[in-house]
């Protein structure tokens, strides 16, 4: 009788459509992949999917390429590897519907995605997702600035601010001025007792800064030599920190940007920047710009970037070429971005990343809504990550490189050397200063021509004068001799 009443309640279970174990473990609502055929779409982005046709025979490789073959080989599975319809993951369009892998799954023209597809809630609406295999962030891609191509003529006058050099030219001309007060303080008050020889307003200030250039003979008494003591202090810790940081900023030129997170993009305009035209990126953007959303970081990077005349690529290879001709920024998956620095060698490593990855998120692979083969998918993939599987493919795709992934390996060392233009501020001063001593010579010589014309009229004059003082002297002398002799 129990039998009976068993045997009717199985049957019964499986009228309804409850879960019976299955042969192999599963469930019906966990079916295996064993023995089954797919259609699994997929889409170009490197090095995850790189596709290459010769004769007509079209062949892939890449790191999803060589997951979805460990994931075959594991659950015994095989399969036909389809590019997406237009191409990219899939985003959702108005009156279209969703596109690319996403839209290929939705419309069931294909069984699964395996691809760098990012997790997004508005994806989870219509497909399903197994964990994440993968994390990432979003990077910033540019083109390493060169180190000789701007010169600043003038870097030697960027050890002191503005007021800084203000404050040590009015040291100078103060300590000058108050030199040549007290001097005629010491003459006027000891009625000339106490004279500075040599000492006047030109002496002072050539000996403020002879102190700077090395010149340390001080005339004057001790009153000056106290104050020119205590001057000389001064100049010695400023033409120290002065030296070292000239040295520190000529030897040690790192190669650094002014640019180092997406919120620096915003309102700048000497760099232009844009993103990958419907991807994951893109739709997180536009979702930013709601009733709130140019108060967020986020949404006010959208509304620029619409503004932006390479805002939205077509092509990720077009935004790479992009960012080779300078001043431009590509914002994409930090996968992508480290791969095309680490991989820049036959270009002399032009490319780096600027700064750290930013809004970090995860890639999976996609199924239809409710797939019996999402847990099994799941599982493998998790095994996978913890025997270390996943990051052999990661090493193999994303190996070590001499190309520094934020540009380190092109930064000017102090053994390089500097170039003549660096100098040019510097050489200008002293061509102005040789060109200046020539025209005070010229007008030296000029001024004791013109001295030297007028002392020999003058001594023409003084002799003509003379000669008519002399005749009066001899007359007068003769006419006090007559005198005498008639007296």
């Amino acid at each position: 009788m129990w039998f009976s009443v068993l045997l009717v309640s199985a049957c019964c279970a499986c009228a309804t459509g409850q879960i019976v174990a299955a042969p192999n473990g599963t469930t019906q609502s966990q079916q295996s992949l064993k023995g089954r055929f797919f259609r699994i779409v997929t889409f170009e982005e490197e090095p995850f999917v790189m596709k290459s046709t010769v004769n007509n025979v079209t062949s892939w490789r890449g790191f999803c390429v060589d997951f979805l073959q460990k994931l075959a080989m594991k659950l015994q599975f095989t399969y036909e590897l389809l590019e997406a319809h237009d191409g990219h993951e899939g985003t959702y369009h108005e009156g279209e519907g969703w596109t690319g892998a996403v839209g290929d799954i939705v419309h069931g023209r294909a069984d699964i995605i395996v691809a760098p597809l990012t997790i997004t809630s508005y994806r989870e609406d219509v497909i399903d997702f197994t964990k994440p295999y993968m994390e990432y962030g979003i990077g910033m891609l540019m083109k390493v600035p060169d180190a000789h191509a701007q010169h600043d003529y003038w870097a030697f006058l960027k050890p002191f601010e503005l007021e800084v050099w203000m404050t040590v030219i009015g040291c100078l001309l103060g300590v000058a001025v108050l030199m040549f007060l007290l001097a005629a303080m010491r003459r006027s008050f000891t009625r000339g007792a106490l004279s500075d020889d040599g000492v006047n307003l030109g002496t002072t200030v050539w000996l403020s800064v002879g102190w700077i250039t090395g010149d340390i003979a001080v005339p004057g008494g001790i009153s000056i030599r106290v104050l020119a003591l205590a001057w000389g202090i001064f100049t010695l810790v400023v033409v120290n920190t002065y030296t070292a940081n000239l040295a520190a900023s000529l030897t040690v030129k790192s190669l650094q940007t002014s640019i180092n997170s997406p919120g620096d993009l915003i309102g700048q305009t000497e760099v232009g920047y844009g993103i990958f035209k419907d991807s994951a990126f893109q739709s997180f953007l536009e979702h930013q710009d709601g009733e709130t959303g140019l108060e967020t970081l986020y949404g006010k990077l959208w509304q620029e970037i619409q503004m932006q005349e390479h805002g939205l690529q077509q092509g990720l290879h077009e935004a790479v070429d992009r960012v080779r001709q300078g001043d431009y920024i590509f914002l994409h998956d930090g996968p992508f971005v480290e791969y095309e620095v680490l991989h820049d060698e036959a270009n002399s490593c032009e490319l780096m990343m600027v700064g750290n990855t930013f809004l970090h998120r995860s890639y999976a692979i996609g199924l239809p809504h409710g797939s019996p083969y999402t847990e099994e998918l799941t599982i493998t993939a998790l095994e996978m990550k913890e025997r270390g599987e996943i990051d052999e493919l990661r090493t193999k795709w994303w190996p070590d490189s001499r190309c520094d992934l934020h540009g380190g390996s092109t930064s000017v060392s102090s053994a390089e050397g500097h170039v003549i233009a660096e100098f040019y501020g510097i050489l200008s001063i002293l061509g102005m200063g040789a060109g200046l001593a020539l025209i005070v010579a010229a007008g030296e010589i000029a001024w004791y021509y013109v001295r030297r014309n007028k002392t020999v009229v003058s001594a023409l004059d003084i002799k003509e004068s003379h000669e008519e003082m002399v005749r009066r002297v001899v007359r007068e002398c003769l006419a006090e001799s007559k005198m005498a002799v008639h007296t």
